[in-house]
């Protein structure tokens, strides 16, 4: 652990001693930031089903957790090629978020390659970064679509266009689907020609105040040998639709919705096919708020999400597993010279999960520090 920690640390000792000298010649440019997301639970309440025993029991906790410390370093080399990495430190062992190139030719067309969040899945996962999160976690039914598509930590290794035109926004991409730190032709040795991940994202401010958007994905592969176990294949499609409102109508007021659904016809990653020899998702979340000042924030949100026939390890007689959950909120912005630097919140969220709807609740404080560049 020592060790990788020291190697990431020097990666970013690296690249900032070699900007010293480079930027006398005005060629390139190295910013430095990242942000910290420190959770205070106050409660937490989980019913969890007790196999030993055949019955539901209830386990509670309440303490401190650094959900998130994420560095990032951006260098623009020239005026058309810049590079960025993101590093996260909070868990047990540092990891390598991003890492990517891109080229900029015009606002409309870019390209990016490297290991990033790919365009083709929901908003929320593809588009709105950790740090930009209205509650203290996403809903179920994003990350975990995300999840089942290929991505992990909603990144994969690939290529991506995208770009800027008037009022739309577009991202298009070519990955290898097997989630970030995955390479073909040493953890991926076999595959068909052609196999991969491909997906699109679209929005549009179709009027002031009003955004519509979504996206289509499917990762097809064949004949895929992937850290030693195969052949298998990888047939599965997602697609989402995401409606958005800021000011619309009402000063301070602002929502978003997204339905979200998936289908997978393999079993090869741990989910179970029905009768039909297929796997379903679907779901939505919904969030409304309201701008008391440009302080504070209040807001709520509501998010479902059904599987079909279920999660893997489950007993054979689930055929369904579906969660529901409510969150409550009240948001405190701090900001520096127009620029957000810290935000404090709090969140109260309940509801139910599980083939038996076992409850879960949970009360917590977020703080969060940012510094990007």
């Amino acid at each position: 652990m020592v060790k990788k920690i020291t190697a990431l640390s020097g990666v970013l000792l690296f690249m900032l001693c070699l900007s010293a000298p480079q930027k006398s010649h005005a060629q390139i440019s190295l910013d430095l930031g990242g942000y910290m997301q420190n959770w205070y639970i106050a409660h937490e309440s989980n019913e969890i089903f007790d196999t030993s025993v055949n019955t539901t029991r209830t386990i509670e906790t309440q303490g401190f957790r650094v959900r998130r410390a994420r560095l990032t370093a951006r260098g623009n080399i020239s005026d058309r090629f810049s590079a960025t990495t993101w590093l996260e430190f909070a868990g047990a062992n540092p990891s390598l978020l991003d890492f990517h190139m891109d080229a900029h030719f015009r606002p409309w067309f870019n390209i990016r390659m490297g290991q990033f969040r790919m365009a083709g899945q929901t908003y929320d996962t593809g588009i709105l970064g950790s740090a930009s999160l209205r509650f203290f976690e996403r809903p179920d039914i994003t990350s975990r679509v995300a999840g089942v598509m290929g991505y992990s930590a909603f990144r994969d290794i690939g290529v991506m266009a995208y770009g800027q035109h008037g009022r739309l926004w577009y991202g298009v991409h070519y990955s290898n689907g097997a989630g970030r730190s995955t390479h073909a032709g040493s953890n991926i040795s076999e595959r068909d020609f052609g196999g991969g991940f491909y997906g699109a994202r679209v929005d549009v401010e179709v009027i002031d105040g009003m955004t519509l958007g979504g996206h289509v994905s499917t990762n097809q592969q064949r004949n895929v040998v992937q850290s030693g176990n195969g052949p298998f294949d990888i047939d599965r499609t997602s697609w989402s639709l995401r409606f958005a409102t800021n000011n619309f109508g009402i000063d301070g007021l602002f929502s978003q919705f997204e339905y979200v659904g998936l289908t997978g016809k393999d079993d090869s990653r741990g989910i179970l096919l029905n009768d039909d020899d297929e796997y379903d998702i679907h779901g939505f979340y919904a969030e409304l708020g309201y701008r008391l000042t440009r302080e504070w924030h209040i807001l709520g949100r509501y998010d479902e999400m059904v599987e079909k026939p279920g999660q893997a390890g489950l007993e054979n007689e689930f055929d369904r597993f579906a969660s529901n959950n409510y969150t409550l909120g009240i948001s405190r912005f701090i900001y520096s010279d127009n620029s957000e630097l810290a935000r404090i919140y709090l969140n109260y969220s309940f509801g139910d999960s599980g083939p038996t709807d076992l409850d879960n609740s949970i009360l917590m404080a977020v703080f969060q520090l940012r510094f990007i560049p």
